[in-house]
């Protein structure tokens, strides 16, 4: 027998091994297996089976699963995903059911007749498993003389089973504030627990976003939330597996690890703030949770909530397109917002504008909480040599280097190394050097200098964790600033009299074609977890954007829709991302010719702009790919074998 295996690397072919004759019995499809490749041991997936033999096919060394854990639906959304975003079947499935998943740890035995010479009875699966073979035990489970059960429902561990319930398909997007969005969320909730059913839900952040969610869910649903991903300890998220599996009338709350979680009686999917970028997976398999869980809703045929302030633009067009219901329950509240218009930036001028500290001086006499979002977390994002001109980049892969003054170091923006900092030159030598670009952290210690005595705190993705206290010591009349990067829009039960927007217009630079969509759905997650009474930009006069279009959310949508259906960007096209990276410039440029020679064998010349060419440590070239994944598909997947070829599915930042 021969099995064609799956192997979650970056190759899209199968893999041939040989099937012993202790393992035969054993197979299916699906299942997860332990094969050789390249002088090490790796898990992948039967995809295929055939009959015979073939010389020279190395075998099988084990079978991992009593069963594939994988359901057929979980295996229709992993090929679909497959094909949607040109990535190998193999990296789609290893991440669907992770090696860490620690089954065998919570799976007991018990027999169900005798077996001679062995005991059985209350041993782990892994410890049974390593002490009589699993050939062994999984012959005697396959002829009935064995139960299987895990420790948390004692209930018998079984192939997923899901069950088709009588819901509707349909899809909703709910637009509103968060507290009309929890209201919404729990009365659909209530309903399912109500019939027995579950409800998977989908948060874009466990420790931000997550935890709100968890605590209000928790409040009106007391013992039926359960968590499932990295924010809970690994038998807390064993549990949740096992229960999610087997039992009813339970919200299962995660991100985008859930997205083939198996879940009996599932009768509603949730997505809350599907705008975030952290439903993006770029490591691996890229692809967007937000998709998969539509797609999940729809091969389930059950229906999906999509929840948020200020939805993306491709929901929004599929709204007025028809194919989402849209429930808007928005109540515009007068807001006063101020354009402080100043002369040079922050950075060029090397101080802060007198606008902004008279600003906060007038709030700090009124005893106010002030919150201030700017783009950049560190020190400074751009450091040039103001004598020959050139930046500071990082020496392994040529990406723009920032400055972590609290840590005294460089970071890297591309590839995350850190290098201990020189006030001088690599170049020349000068140590006539130039900040700009400034983030939270200068700002922090500008603001510190100038308001002695005044509670200040930082808030980015890396300083919530230290700083998660602070903000619970917070009296409810003590002046405070908070300053923060997009951490700030994320709900932690702040509010603020005043929101200060620092250079929130860079994002119209630095955002892509997405600039605007990005700097609209900042603004309104700003203004709706902190709840200002007053909003203020503090923009360079000439990179001045008109903060007034931004308020009407359907208008600012409607004409953004509109130019990007002008110039073919999604959510009217697809865009892929090609590119070669090659060590020496001859071998990348036959690279390049050989991708080219394959666009005019599928004729899909015309689709593709570029190369651009960019050297760094490594060349590199670019291409941008325009059209939809059935036109481009048979040219993706052929030129994605190519060696040093990566191919991203729409990316974010063009």
């Amino acid at each position: 027998m021969i099995t064609h295996v799956a192997l979650p690397i970056p190759v899209r072919k199968t893999f041939s091994y040989v099937v012993p004759d202790k393992w035969a019995p054993f197979i299916k499809p699906l299942l997860r297996v332990k094969v050789p490749f390249k002088n090490r041991d790796i898990i992948g997936f039967i995809v295929g089976i055939e009959e015979g033999y073939a010389e020279g096919l190395k075998e099988i060394h084990e079978i991992i699963d009593p069963f594939p854990l994988l359901s057929e639906k979980a295996f229709q959304l992993a090929e679909w995903a497959s094909h949607y975003y040109i990535a190998p079947k193999g990296l789609v499935l290893g991440y669907a059911v992770p090696p860490g998943l620690s089954i065998e740890q919570y799976v007991k035995i018990q027999a169900l007749s005798e077996i001679e010479t062995i005991t059985l009875d209350n041993l782990t699966l892994r410890k049974a498993c390593k002490v009589f073979g699993r050939d062994v035990i999984y012959e005697h489970y396959n002829k009935g003389f064995l139960r299987l059960y895990d420790t948390f429902t004692n209930k018998d561990f079984l192939p997923g089973n899901h069950e088709q319930l009588n819901n509707s398909g349909e899809k909703i997007l709910f637009i509103g504030n968060i507290q009309d969005r929890l209201q919404y969320y729990t009365e659909k909730i209530a309903q399912h627990i109500h019939e027995g059913e579950n409800v998977l839900m989908f948060v874009p952040n466990h420790h931000t976003v997550g935890q709100f969610c968890f605590d209000k869910l928790s409040e009106r649903f007391p013992g039926k939330v359960l968590r499932y991903g990295v924010s809970v300890t690994a038998k807390k998220r064993m549990e949740s597996y096992f229960r999610a599996r087997n039992e009813g009338g339970l919200i299962i709350l995660g991100s985008r690890s859930c997205l083939f979680l198996s879940v009996c009686r599932n009768g509603l999917i949730i997505v809350e703030r599907p705008e975030e970028d952290e439903y993006r997976n770029e490591k691996g398999f890229r692809f967007n949770a937000v998709n998969l869980a539509i797609g999940r809703a729809e091969i389930e045929h059950i229906p999906v909530a999509l929840g948020s302030v200020s939805p993306p633009l491709e929901l929004y067009k599929r709204a007025i397109d028809g194919e989402l219901h849209i429930i808007e329950k928005v109540h515009p509240k007068k807001r006063q917002y101020v354009e402080v218009i100043i002369e040079k930036g922050i950075s060029v001028s090397g101080s802060l504008p007198e606008e902004l500290i008279t600003l906060l001086s007038r709030a700090i006499e009124s005893r106010e909480k002030v919150a201030i979002y700017t783009p950049r977390k560190d020190y400074s994002s751009h450091i040039k040599c103001l004598d020959c001109k050139s930046l500071f980049l990082c020496p392994a892969c040529g990406g723009s280097l920032s400055y972590q003054k609290h840590k005294d170091l460089l970071a890297c923006t591309g590839c995350g190394r850190t290098f201990s900092y020189e006030a001088r030159c690599r170049q020349c030598g000068s140590k006539l050097i130039q900040f700009s670009h400034v983030g939270v952290e200068y700002l922090e210690r500008s603001l510190r200098e100038l308001f002695q005595g005044v509670t200040i705190i930082s808030v980015t993705g890396d300083s919530f964790y230290e700083n998660k206290e602070a903000f619970a010591k917070l009296d409810y009349e003590e002046p405070a600033i908070i300053i923060g990067t997009q951490a700030l829009t994320k709900p932690y039960g702040l509010k603020a009299h005043k929101v200060v927007m620092i250079e929130w217009e860079e994002l119209m630079r630095i955002g892509g074609y997405r600039a605007g969509e990005k700097m609209l759905h900042v603004l309104s997650n700003l203004v709706d977890v902190l709840e200002p009474d007053e909003l203020y930009a503090v923009m360079v006069r000439r990179k001045r954007i008109d903060l007034k279009g931004f308020f009407d959310g359907k208008a600012f949508c409607n004409a953004e829709l509109e130019k990007r259906k002008n110039a073919q960007f999604p959510p009217f096209v697809r865009i892929f991302l090609l590119e070669v990276e090659k060590e020496k410039e001859l071998v990348g440029i036959q690279l390049v010719e050989k991708i080219k020679t394959a666009a005019g064998r599928y004729e899909i010349t015309r689709h593709i702009t570029g190369p651009l060419m960019q050297r760094r440590k490594k060349y590199r070239w670019r291409m941008i790919l325009k059209g939809n994944e059935d036109q481009l598909y048979d040219f993706l997947t052929t030129v994605s074998d190519y060696p040093g070829v990566r191919i991203e599915a729409d990316p974010v930042n063009i």
